[in-house]
């Protein structure tokens, strides 16, 4: 049991939760984030978040010192015992670094690095897989082919799509671009089944690569005999599928019960089998009995 009720905070290395409000990363969303799920008080994932964070802050010109980065992140997880955490997340936050008013930034910036662990007591990664129910959001994702992919921290479209609905019945909200191709949920990627292929939305003008997605798409679903096609995907293409899932670093593989559309029709998913294989498959990688290195 945790003896934190505030999540534990370091700001460059030291503990702390005090931001200067001449930071980029509050002023302008300048910067990036990962969020990573916490087990048995390791980040299993890190290794793939740091590969993705570390070529996002090469693709938007941020100086990230990864060496740094490791030790802090270090120091962190071994400070979880003492406050009784064993699971939780890990929010790491890298910003461009406090400057001036204005949108031009000084080439020597030095980046500011926030790092946040939220205790709780999930195991997302083990148990039976319960099928979501899922809406599709009115809100749509704007195109920008240089920051597709990458998880910066200008985030309004996806805390917009999630305000859309306040029933706890709901577990997601899939959202779509401005041309109606889904894209991805508010917080996870998608995956679709149909005819023993699997699919996922091309991420070429919005969205979020995850690291999930990335392991999904390179080791999990190749370990249970599937290839993935990265396509563009409508509406009708998810409805018409066998099995859909969501997924992502933090909550794992989820399988989706039904989605309901803007007109209020229920599209039901009663296949759930690869889910729960790569479930399994997931849970031996982790406890180190998978072919994921």
């Amino acid at each position: 049991m945790s003896t934190c009720e505030r999540p534990l905070v370091w700001i460059d290395g030291e503990p702390g939760d005090q931001l200067c409000a001449l930071d980029r990363g509050f002023a302008y969303g300048d910067g990036l984030f990962e969020t990573c799920r916490i087990q048995s008080g390791e980040v299993p994932l890190w290794r793939w978040h740091r590969e993705r964070l570390q070529a996002s802050c090469k693709a938007l010109s941020i100086a990230l010192n990864a060496k740094q980065l490791q030790g802090w992140v270090d120091t962190a997880l071994s400070s979880l015992a003492a406050h009784g955490i064993q699971g939780g997340t890990l929010k790491v936050v890298v910003t461009r670094g406090v400057g001036g008013r204005g949108y031009q930034y000084a080439r020597d910036m030095a980046p500011t690095v926030v790092l946040q662990v939220h205790p709780d007591n999930l195991s997302p990664f083990t148990g039976p897989l319960k099928p979501l129910n899922v809406r599709v959001c009115d809100m749509r994702l704007a195109g920008n082919k240089v920051l597709a992919g990458h998880k910066h921290l200008n985030r309004l479209e996806n805390v917009l799509a999630r305000a859309e609905w306040q029933d706890a019945n709901i577990d997601e909200g899939l959202m779509l671009d401005g041309s109606g191709n889904v894209i991805e949920a508010t917080a996870h990627n998608l995956f679709i089944c149909q005819a023993n292929q699997w699919y996922t939305p091309a991420l070429d003008s919005s969205g979020v690569a995850g690291v999930m997605r990335r392991l999904l798409i390179d080791e999990l679903l190749p370990g249970i005999g599937c290839k993935v096609e990265v396509t563009a995907m409508t509406l009708a293409d998810v409805y018409r599928a066998d099995e859909a899932i969501l997924c992502n670093s933090n909550r794992g593989i989820r399988p989706i019960g039904e989605i309901t559309d803007p007109s209020g029709e229920a599209h039901k998913f009663l296949q759930h089998d690869n889910a729960q294989k790569l479930g399994v498959l997931f849970g031996d990688f982790l406890q180190g009995k998978g072919s994921v290195q």
